[in-house]
């Protein structure tokens, strides 16, 4: 048979810890994904991440879309946020169907210097420790609601990979690495914490959700703890010399968690030495500074030269073709005007400036044409003053300028033009990532309604089992799946079928369901009850508004051939579901039990000459066969509705003089049936003292019956 791949879902944990767990669970082939608690600059590349937050409607649907078998969350610790968040977290996960949640909490909600077990009350002495207990019992209140919530307790964690910022390990190695003081304590050998490699936490996490653990609590911790004089010592083997701060710190340490379930019933116990895991956090702290460094340094000098690159280099450029026009003028004989073609090498130079950078570099090389060409007339003996009066010198100088204007306009419409191209871009990157999540969306909301189809619990997937279950021309299977649907559609427990007897005058029950129908009437009197009375003549569904006891909550006609036939009855409905929406549900249902009522009844009359002996109303052996198998179904599902089989013995009659001495005895709703040993009756709740009084009707009769048996 194939497996399906189970999934699992997490949030809000420190990097480091998210990346063990990876590892664990893949390993076991679990599908793994995440939803950031808050933004992040980058997310992981090998863990599937969906970008929302919890206060989204997608991360509803992402929860929807994945079906999560296990979404580990650690609690808030700031208190803005904290209980907000968790409770719209937890509230997507019910609706969501999650099947168990596991919420990682701290050792804070304990008293130092306390050892609790899980069953241990919380008793906070910090303001984190309070709202992880106030957080810790907003997620048990949706435990008694239903949801499988599991509070998993942890000590402090270290481990490759952690941060500055991740628990009091990173902070301490922070210090050390950033040359700050580090935390002086006035008792270093008082202060007591317990500290655990998070590869161990990791596995135990995993081992829990492997054996299915389900239980309130679970404390994974160190099975020892230890002083800030002992970790000292520790940590001066490969931590620099460094200075204790001035300020002395009071502390009173944390509660050492004992894992007695961890250890009783998953096996567990932790097994990484203190000293070596706290050496190997540090080596790798102390790389991933080091390159973090290295590569900030180098982003700052890549920073620093393209500024510079974009600041000078246009400059240089125009210096250098500066210098090629003068080279050039000086090939010329002295000047840019060429002699023989009459064109200025100045205008190339001064366009090639103008189309690169614009109008500031056009006008600056605009200049650097202007020097070169006064002093080449200087040179070839003109004189400043007559060059200014002199037309054709006046309007060589403009048209520097104007050719400087005109090619500096192109590139600088240009680079306008880009930067507007870029704004509709990004509006357009916008719109794009919009229809993206809109489209994604979509995708979540067809399989959503897909699963709502086949197997969901809403009104449209109801509506698909009812079709589906009563796909059926047999009468007695149909009467059977009519209370079955009603109680699965309508979430009750105790559902009656009574149908109408010959006349409408009585009311017998054919049908029961619920361990508090045993003692419903086996029959009503229609002139006893008004709203039997009403429900017979208009056909409509009677809601016991008035709470009148004896009476169901809810009732229904079910009908064919334009008169009813069946009357379904619901008893003990909650507060919540005295609603319309529940009343339209069993409307819906009893019109398509009816329907389907009516195709039966077609059905066997179209087939009544195959099912029964040829003038009798005793079933042939192969339908008698699938009524017994119809109420051995029936009595599964209700096991206090007893079922009788009681054979015949006859003496020479033939079956219809049989099935005359037989039909004034029994109830209309009673069988008879050949079998391969001869003739039977099938006595529905029928047993006991009832049973010997269908047998001395019998025997009244001139039948003899056999040794009953009970389905």
């Amino acid at each position: 048979m194939a497996t399906w791949t189970k999934k699992v879902m997490f949030s809000g944990l420190p990097r480091y810890l998210e990346q063990l767990l990876a590892a664990c669970f893949r390993k076991e082939a679990w599908d793994v994904s995440r939803i950031p608690a808050r933004e992040e600059e980058r997310p992981p590349a090998n863990i599937k991440t969906y970008e929302c937050t919890w206060e989204s409607r997608e991360a509803g649907m992402a929860l929807a879309v994945e079906n999560i078998d296990l979404l580990i969350y650690r609690l808030e610790r700031d208190p803005a946020i904290g209980a907000q968040r968790l409770d719209a977290v937890l509230r997507m996960a019910a609706a969501a169907k999650v099947q168990r949640v596991f919420l990682l909490s701290s050792d804070e909600v304990f008293a130092p210097h306390t050892e609790p077990t899980e069953d241990a009350e919380p008793l906070p002495q910090s303001e984190t420790g309070a709202l992880f207990a106030r957080l810790e019992a907003l997620g048990l209140s949706f435990r008694a609601q239903g949801l499988s919530v599991s509070i998993v307790r942890l000590s402090e964690l270290y481990a490759p990979g952690q941060t500055t910022s991740d628990g009091f390990i990173g902070f301490f190695f922070g210090a050390a690495l950033m040359g700050r003081p580090l935390p002086r304590y006035a008792d270093p050998g008082d202060v007591r914490c317990g500290f655990l490699d998070a590869r161990d936490a990791a596995y135990a996490i995993y081992q829990a959700a492997a054996r299915d653990f389900s239980g309130p609590f679970l404390h994974i911790a160190s099975s020892e703890g230890t002083t800030m004089e002992e970790l000292y010592a520790i940590c001066g083997k490969f931590l620099p010399k460094m200075e204790e701060s001035a300020t002395v710190r009071e502390t009173k340490g944390r509660a050492l968690l004992k894992s007695t379930i961890a250890e009783e019933e998953l096996g567990w116990r932790p097994v990484r030495p203190l000293a070596a895991g706290l050496e190997e956090t540090w080596q790798a702290m102390r790389k991933m500074h080091a390159e973090r460094v290295d590569d900030v340094r180098a982003m700052a000098r890549r920073a620093q030269m393209e500024r510079l690159r974009q600041r000078i280099v246009p400059y240089v450029e125009n210096l250098a073709g500066a210098a090629v026009t003068w080279g050039v003028g000086l090939l010329q004989g002295g000047t840019t005007v060429n002699s023989v073609t009459a064109f200025d090498v100045a205008f190339l130079y001064i366009g090639c400036m103008g189309l690169l950078y614009g109008k500031q570099q056009a006008l600056i090389a605009a200049v650097f044409s202007l020097i070169l060409l006064i002093h080449s007339l200087i040179g070839a003996g003109g004189d400043l003053v007559a060059m200014i009066y002199n037309p054709r010198d006046f309007l060589h100088f403009v048209s520097y300028f104007f050719a400087a204007v005109l090619t500096g306009y192109f590139a600088d419409r240009a680079s306008y033009r880009q930067l507007a191209d870029t704004r509709v871009k990004r509006r357009l990157q916008h719109r794009y990532s919009f229809l993206e999540n809109i489209f994604k969306e979509n995708v979540a909301v067809k399989d959503r309604l897909y699963r709502q189809i086949v197997n969901s619990d809403d009104s449209i997937g109801r509506l698909y089992r009812i079709v589906s279950r009563l796909d059926s021309v047999e009468t007695e299977n149909l009467f059977t799946q009519a209370t079955s649907v009603t109680a699965d559609i309508l979430d009750v427990k105790d559902v009656v079928v009574y149908v109408v007897g010959e006349g409408g005058y009585y009311l017998r029950q054919k049908v029961r369901l619920g361990s508090e129908t045993s003692r419903m009437p086996r029959s009503l009197r229609v002139e006893d009850y008004p709203y039997l009375q009403e429900m017979l003549k208009e056909k409509k569904i009677f809601v016991n508004r008035s709470l009148i006891k004896g009476l169901p909550d809810l009732a229904a006609p079910i009908s064919y051939g334009g008169r009813v036939i069946a009357v379904l009855q619901v008893y003990h409905l909650d507060f919540e579901q005295w609603s319309l929406y529940e009343q339209n549900l069993l409307s819906i249902t009893v019109r398509l039990v009816s329907s389907s009522l009516g195709r039966a009844h077609a059905w066997e009359q179209e087939t009544a000459g195959r099912k029964y002996i040829e003038g009798t109303r005793i079933l042939r052996v192969e339908e008698f066969r699938k009524v017994i198998e119809e109420f051995r179904e029936r009595r599964r599902m209700q096991p206090d509705y007893h079922v009788t089989l009681l054979p015949v013995r006859f003496r020479g009659e033939n079956y219809r003089e049989l099935d005359h001495k037989i039909a004034n005895s029994i109830r209309a709703e009673d069988f008879i049936g050949a079998t391969a040993e001869g003739i039977a009756l099938l006595l529905p709740d029928v047993a006991g003292k009832t049973l010997d009084m269908v047998r001395e009707r019998l025997l009244k009769a001139g039948i003899e019956t056999g040794e009953s048996l009970s389905l």
